[in-house]
């Protein structure tokens, strides 16, 4: 397990919600704010508006992927085996949509409409893969909390929790933490 995963298995709830929401919306706000009220040509205005989405999305969906790659890698790690998913589509699902976002973004600047029709697919293929990553983590977490095969009914509610993920890792990332501190036979205390 490298660095990036035991930070985010072993980061606080209010941690991950610092990085993953309050961090973004304040870097929003602060690279927003210029690039709209400045003076000048609307096309250089919106090339601004543009590459400060980028620098602020960017950054925001792989500290977001990483997180779902920390949990779902460890969560089916320590799943027992006959309750693990195949992870080889899980991992090309969260690499995907960051490989979108950073590719697409330039692309949705253009002027010319035809590339939305173009992109569209690409674009629903994206949300699929987070969809399908929700699905693995909170499929992934209460087959290990439970030692039993889960059901949508099952996991239905970290599904939808982590797709909240601003209300639901304050749910979710202790139940992660205790996973982990067992698994790494550490108190809960410790870890973090």
């Amino acid at each position: 397990m490298n660095a990036i995963s035991r930070f985010f298995l072993r980061a606080k709830h209010w941690q991950i919600f610092l990085l993953l929401f309050v961090f973004s919306f304040v870097a929003e706000l602060l690279l927003m704010g210029p690039a709209l009220s400045a003076q000048g040509s609307p096309q250089r205005e919106l090339w601004k508006f543009w590459l400060s989405t980028v620098v602020m999305i960017v950054p925001f969906m792989f500290a977001f992927l990483a997180w779902f790659w920390s949990m779902g890698s460890f969560l089916n790690s320590i799943a027992p085996p006959r309750l693990r998913m195949n992870t080889a589509f899980f991992q090309f699902a969260v690499v995907y949509p960051g490989l979108y976002v950073f590719l697409a973004l330039p692309l949705f600047a253009a002027s010319n409409p035809n590339v939305i029709v173009v992109i569209l697919p690409f674009h629903l293929f994206a949300m699929f893969c987070m969809f399908y990553n929700l699905r693995f983590v909170a499929k992934s977490l209460v087959s290990v909390e439970t030692a039993k095969p889960a059901s949508f009914y099952d996991y239905a509610g970290p599904f939808f929790l982590l797709w909240f993920f601003p209300i639901g890792v304050w749910v979710t990332q202790p139940r992660i933490n205790q996973l982990y501190a067992k698994a790494e036979g550490l108190t809960v205390a410790s870890v973090g």
